[in-house]
Order: C-alpha cells, then sequence, then structure tokens
C-alpha cells in the first residue's frame, strides 16, 4: 500500500498561478495530492500550465475584478465539489519615485496585490467557512520581505505587502474559531519573471543596477527559485500546520542577516 500524499482530496484555488512562484506552488500542491485551479489572466498560459499539472482546472481573470475571484471559486465549486487551500498569489510590481509615481501606477499595484487578496479570500469564504469539511482549511498569502522591511523607489509595493499582512492576522483571528489557517509567506529576492533585469521600455522587471547590489548579498550564496516558496506555502496547507496561524514567515536565505548583523 503506497503512503498517502499530504494533500491528498483536497482542493486548491492558486491566483497568478500561470508561471513563475504561481505555477511552482500549483504544482506543488498538485506533486502532494491536491486537486488545483490555476489562475491567470492569459487564458493560453493558464492552459498550458494546466496541462502541465495533474488534476488541474482554469478560471481566467484579474484578481482585482470581484466577479473574477467569484467565478475563481465556482470553477473549483463545479470541477472539483469544494475548496479547501486558497494561496492568494497574483500580483506585480511597478516601480518609481514617490513624487513621481502617478494614482494609476499606484492604483494598479495596490488593486492586483491587495485588493486582490482580498476579493479572492472574501469570493472563497462561502466554501472555506462551512461546518463539514472535517479539517482545517487554508488561506496562504503571498506577502514579501519588502512589506516588512520596506525598500526605496517600491511604495506601492511595499505598501500593498504592508497591508497583506495586516489582512492576513486579521482574518487569522476572524476564522480560527471555524478551523481555517491563515498565514503569509513573504519571498525575499525570487527568480522570476518580475525580477529578471527590466528592460527599455519593459513594465516588469528590476533595474540593471539594483540587481547587481541583490546579488552581492545571499548569505547561503543564490537567491530564491520559485520551488522554495512553493515548498514552504505546500507546508502551511497541510495538517502538519494545523496549530499555525496569524504568522508572517520570512523565506529569504539569510538575505535580511546581512541588513541586521
Amino acid at each position: 500500500m503506497g503512503v498517502a500524499q499530504p494533500l491528498e482530496g483536497r482542493v486548491a484555488l492558486v491566483t497568478g498561478s500561470g508561471r513563475g512562484i504561481g505555477k511552482a506552488i500549483a504544482r506543488r500542491l498538485s506533486d502532494d495530492g491536491a486537486a488545483v485551479v490555476i489562475n491567470d489572466l492569459d487564458e493560453d498560459v493558464a492552459r498550458a500550465a494546466a496541462a502541465e499539472i495533474p488534476n488541474a482546472a482554469v478560471a481566467v481573470g484579474s484578481v482585482a475584478d470581484s466577479s473574477h475571484t467569484d467565478e475563481m471559486v465556482a470553477v473549483a465549486e463545479r470541477e472539483f465539489g469544494t475548496l479547501d487551500i486558497v494561496v492568494c498569489n497574483a500580483g506585480l510590481t511597478k516601480d518609481a519615485m514617490l513624487h513621481k509615481m502617478d494614482d494609476a501606477t499606484w492604483d494598479l499595484v495596490i488593486d492586483v496585490a491587495l485588493k486582490g487578496t482580498f476579493y479572492t479570500c472574501r469570493s472563497a469564504a462561502r466554501l472555506l467557512r462551512r461546518k463539514d469539511a472535517g479539517h482545517n482549511r487554508k488561506v496562504v498569502t503571498i506577502s514579501s520581505i519588502n512589506g516588512i522591511y520596506g525598500v526605496a523607489f517600491n511604495s506601492n509595493y511595499c505598501a500593498a505587502k504592508g497591508g497583506i499582512n495586516g489582512l492576513t492576522k486579521s482574518l487569522a483571528r476572524e476564522w480560527a474559531p471555524l478551523g481555517i489557517n491563515v498565514n503569509a509567506v513573504a519571498p525575499g529576492f525570487v527568480e522570476t519573471r518580475l525580477t529578471a533585469a527590466r528592460g527599455e521600455g519593459d513594465e516588469l522587471g528590476i533595474p540593471a543596477e539594483a540587481l547587481e547590489q541583490i546579488y552581492r548579498q545571499f548569505p547561503l550564496g543564490r537567491p530564491g527559485k520559485p520551488e522554495d516558496v512553493a515548498g514552504l506555502v505546500s507546508w502551511l496547507s497541510t495538517s502538519d500546520a494545523d496549530y499555525v496561524t496569524g504568522q508572517i514567515l520570512e523565506i529569504h536565505g539569510g538575505l535580511e542577516i546581512v541588513k541586521v548583523g
């Protein structure tokens, strides 16, 4: 008889999971036994990711639109009958000096990262709050060390991620009596398209000169990988983490040691 997978029989929704950290999280949850709803703005990207992941469904849409997050939850219910795990991963960066940041740049990052997390949790509440689950349900929000320590030229992103930390702690208290664990994972630098060197005219990425400084600071000798984050998210989604809630768990390879040492 084979050993049961830790998430066997569970259903997960991972927002922003067509690529990068979100895709790695969806793949790891699937590897650990969960059925997974893949979400992305780009339908082709979402379907390509789902084709690589067993027992996956697709929900196309923006977390910045509450009707879309409602539909993501509806997809989980239609395809798999329930929802046990929600990972609020969708986000983006668009940096600028604060005095040069226009309203649209501020609003874009806040709407996707912070309001998107709120909308996703609110949409998922009707399934997560059920009393007949027989096991703890899990919410994992994806924050950032930038929302804890701050970084220059990144005020919209830092504000969004700091807001996610507050939302996580509040919701952990609110939903604890229902058997729902709510935690945040706060990665440091992780190699994705959002952290690649930004070319001229690119919307995403980090200025090359900033990347050079970042790469010199890793105590463990390497930047983070999406799979590093996925492993922690998966553990938080299992019954082994039933007594962990309201936590902001940093995962940065010791990067903050450099700042405080």
